[in-house]
């Protein structure tokens, strides 16, 4: 399977991102050669592509709101089997995380891949995935730092099939988004509440959402003001759209 990996970062650097330190950290020896392991293992065998932009691709400076840029990765990728949508504050501990994302994609009919999510989706505020899914259906585990530790919060037993996931971590099967029309809702701006809707479109197309055990430390507390215009604006035009599944 083809697969790459996107992100966008205020920094003005790739490299500085703990996206990137993570990649680097699994496969640092061939970093510093120009050569990064393709993500895909065979057994023991790793296999190589002499190109890093072959399989990552993070927008610097980034101040774009995230619907758009995923929208023009989405475009960019178009002939991908896989693409995989990460916030560039995470930092991937599981080496072997595309093979993961891939069987669920492509080998047990799932459309989107995420760590963390729920169901039963119901119409309220704050509308944030694990507030608005009830607890029962939540599934998923997030690593976050906290004095020098990293320690999990933990949602509920993965994998499981779910109805939103958390923007966090978002692989797509790129033939079954196109096959349906489904791209990233620009009416939403800035960079929240854009992976409810987009997941809420999934669901209405009939595409299935899963977690999937992927172990990653997430160096954000998430979103720190509920009282954010962005946020409300997205909050308010999301709930007007929708009917609780």
């Amino acid at each position: 399977m083809d697969s790459i990996i996107v992100s966008a970062s205020s920094k003005d650097f790739y490299k500085n991102t703990d996206l990137y330190k993570s990649l680097s950290k699994h496969f640092g020896h061939c970093v510093y050669s120009n050569i990064i392991p393709r993500p895909y293992m065979d057994g023991n065998i790793v296999t190589f592509w002499a190109n890093p932009s072959n399989f990552l691709d993070i927008k610097e400076s980034n101040k774009e709101g995230l619907t758009s840029v995923y929208n023009k990765f989405l475009k960019k990728y178009k002939d991908k089997d896989t693409i995989i949508f990460v916030h560039d504050d995470v930092f991937i501990d599981s080496v072997d995380f595309i093979n993961t994302v891939n069987d669920f994609l492509h080998n047990k009919n799932f459309a989107v891949v995420g760590l963390a999510g729920g169901s039963n989706i119901q119409k309220k505020k704050p509308f944030l995935w694990h507030l608005a899914t009830k607890k029962e259906t939540q599934s998923g585990i997030v690593f976050h730092p906290h004095n020098g530790f990293n320690f999990p919060t933990i949602f509920g037993p993965t994998p499981k099939e779910v109805a939103v996931l958390d923007g966090l971590f978002l692989a797509v099967n790129v033939k079954k988004l196109q096959e349906n029309n489904i791209t990233f809702d620009e009416n939403i701006k800035g960079f929240h509440q854009y992976d409810m809707k987009f997941c809420i479109d999934c669901k209405k197309a009939g595409l299935k959402l899963t977690t999937a055990p992927i172990n990653v430390i997430h160096n954000s507390p998430g979103l720190s003001n509920i009282k954010d215009k962005t946020f409300l604006q997205a909050e308010e035009y999301i709930l007007n759209s929708i009917s609780s599944h």
